[in-house]
C-alpha cells in the first residue's frame, strides 16, 4: 500500500512539473527577426504580420510604398539610409507613419501631397500621438514636410 502511494505521489509530482513546464514554454514566445524582401516583399507586409517586439531588417533597395507602423517594432535598414529608400507610393500620405516603435536607417522621399489639406499628407515621416519612440539616422528628401510630430513626446 505504501509503495502504491509513493508511486502515485511521484506520478502526480511529475505530472504537475510537466504541465507547469508546458504552460511556461507556451507563454514565452520569443521575438522574431524577419527580412524584407526575403520573408516579405513589402515593408508593410512585414509590419502587418509582425508581433510586438519583433525586428524587421530591410535589405538595400528602393521600396515604393507607404508604411504605417502601429505596434512596437524595431525596423531598421541593413546598411543605412544611403542604401535603403522608401519612396511614397501615394504622395498624399506619409512615407512612414509611426505610432509606436523604433525606425532607423532609411531615406524617405517623394511624399509631396498638401499637408494642410490632408493633415499628414506630404510628410516623409509622421509621428502621431506617440511616446518613447526612436526615429534615428533617417533622411527625408523631396517631401512637403520632412518629419512631423503630432501630439508626441519623449522622442529620440
Amino acid at each position: 500500500m505504501k509503495n502504491k502511494k509513493r508511486k502515485l505521489e511521484k506520478v502526480l509530482v511529475f505530472g504537475i512539473l510537466f504541465a507547469t513546464l508546458a504552460f511556461v514554454s507556451i507563454g514565452c514566445a520569443s521575438a522574431a527577426t524577419v527580412y524584407v524582401p526575403d520573408d516579405y516583399v513589402k515593408i508593410q507586409w512585414a509590419v502587418d504580420n509582425a508581433s510586438a517586439g519583433d525586428t524587421i531588417i530591410v535589405r538595400d533597395g528602393t521600396y515604393t510604398e507607404n508604411v504605417d507602423v502601429n505596434k512596437r517594432l524595431t525596423i531598421r535598414s541593413e546598411n543605412g539610409s544611403a542604401n535603403c529608400i522608401v519612396q511614397a507610393a501615394i504622395t498624399a500620405f506619409p512615407g512612414f507613419e509611426v505610432t509606436a516603435d523604433y525606425v532607423s536607417g532609411f531615406t524617405v522621399k517623394d511624399a509631396t501631397g498638401d499637408v494642410e489639406e490632408s493633415g499628414f499628407g506630404g510628410t516623409g515621416i509622421a509621428l502621431n500621438s506617440v511616446s518613447y519612440c526612436n526615429v534615428s539616422d533617417n533622411i527625408a528628401v523631396n517631401n512637403t514636410a520632412g518629419i512631423e510630430l503630432f501630439y508626441s513626446k519623449h522622442l529620440r
